[in-house]
């Protein structure tokens, strides 16, 4: 790992430590606090949506003004939205509180991710590529743990008030981030470099690959609590347990494609697994078994989250890498939104089996139609 990754991964570490040490138990704590369905999906659905509007024009703004203040300003949008959630019952303004999280969440992968991509030696991408993923990956693993026996040992309050001192930590090292070169270009020239086949299937495959999040927002925990019976502690771990198995696929994957592995063949694989991993998954009731096909389907997600990032690195112009990424993060959170629409009322009066099982049969969609498209389009 090059020394100037170092920063980027400590601080990516502290966010994704934060998130999922809350992030999966979003519904839960909405339904404790006596939402609906339909609410938790507009409340989820409203914060992707931000995340929809504010994407493009971030990662240009990413191009043009150093990440590092893009970071700071980002953090603080994030600490501004868990202090809503600890002091906010109204509906309206804790939508807006939302708002604020869909902002504050997606301005910082953008802008992380548009400085981390900048920093990394392109001859050494998948391994570096890997480490930045799987290191971020194996700390939100502990995250998870922590998360949920904080919530069950102590309470959704007392685990948002230390989220909040967290994101004040993140903020400080945020300054010691390196400083990225800036550059300016015409939206043209972004286009240019979007409009191709290759390119448009990519974001056509990621979209479809994407609806699996909204399920996993709006009806993963409650599934683990009503169809496998486990309390916020025995999620922590059910959570974090298989979520570590994406960190060691995420490393796995990239050390195979440093050494000449198919790249093309990681992002089948990666599809394939993670749709069987979830239609398998929404048919259980036993939690090993459950743990087992939660796992396998994280490997195919580990496979998918590290092809995308190493597309990004491969395609696109470096010196227009947070505008191009930002438009695969676009794709990524229109995907995650409409299925959090559909998903929030769809678990609560269907059963939340029933968007693990629709979402894996996309997924799974997504690979035959890769595997259609594949044969006339590198």
């Amino acid at each position: 790992m090059k020394s100037s990754l170092a920063i980027p991964i400590i601080t990516k570490s502290i966010h994704g430590f934060i998130n999922s040490m809350f992030w999966i138990f979003v519904p839960v704590f909405l339904v404790q606090q006596g939402f609906n369905g339909f609410e938790i999906g507009i409340f989820i659905g409203l914060s992707n949506l931000m995340a929809v509007i504010t994407t493009l024009p971030a990662g240009i703004a990413n191009d043009r003004v150093h990440s590092k203040k893009m970071i700071l300003y980002a953090l603080i949008i994030s600490i501004i939205y868990y202090i809503g959630l600890l002091t906010v019952t109204n509906t309206i303004i804790l939508a807006g509180a939302f708002v604020c999280g869909g902002f504050g969440k997606n301005l910082f992968n953008v802008s992380i991710d548009s400085l981390a991509f900048r920093v990394i030696d392109k001859k050494r991408s998948p391994i570096q590529l890997s480490k930045y993923l799987g290191y971020v990956v194996l700390i939100q693993v502990i995250g998870f743990v922590v998360g949920g026996n904080i919530i069950e040992f102590f309470g959704f309050k007392s685990t948002i008030g230390l989220i909040i001192v967290l994101l004040f930590i993140a903020s400080l090292i945020s300054f010691f981030l390196p400083i990225t070169y800036k550059f300016s270009f015409k939206l043209l020239e972004y286009k240019q470099d979007i409009f191709k086949k290759e390119v448009l299937l990519f974001i056509l495959v990621i979209f479809l690959f994407s609806l699996h999040y909204g399920a996993e927002n709006t009806s993963y925990a409650l599934f683990l609590k009503n169809q496998i019976h486990l309390n916020m502690g025995q999620t922590g771990f059910f959570v974090g347990g298989s979520v570590f198995f994406l960190a060691i696929s995420s490393l796995f994957f990239g050390k195979k494609v440093a050494n000449g592995f198919n790249p093309r063949y990681v992002f089948y694989l990666g599809l394939v697994i993670s749709g069987i991993g979830h239609i398998l998954l929404s048919m259980q009731t036993n939690i090993w078994a459950a743990f087992a096909i939660r796992s396998f389907h994280e490997i195919g997600d580990g496979a998918m989250i590290f092809s995308i990032y190493y597309g990004i690195v491969s395609i696109f112009n470096i010196k227009r890498i947070g505008g191009n990424a930002s438009i695969i993060s676009f794709t990524q959170i229109i995907g995650a939104s409409l299925s959090a629409f559909l998903f929030g009322p769809l678990g609560e009066y269907f059963g939340y089996y029933l968007p693990l099982l629709v979402s894996g049969i996309t997924t799974m969609f997504a690979a035959f139609l890769l595997l259609i498209a594949d044969k006339h389009i590198k």
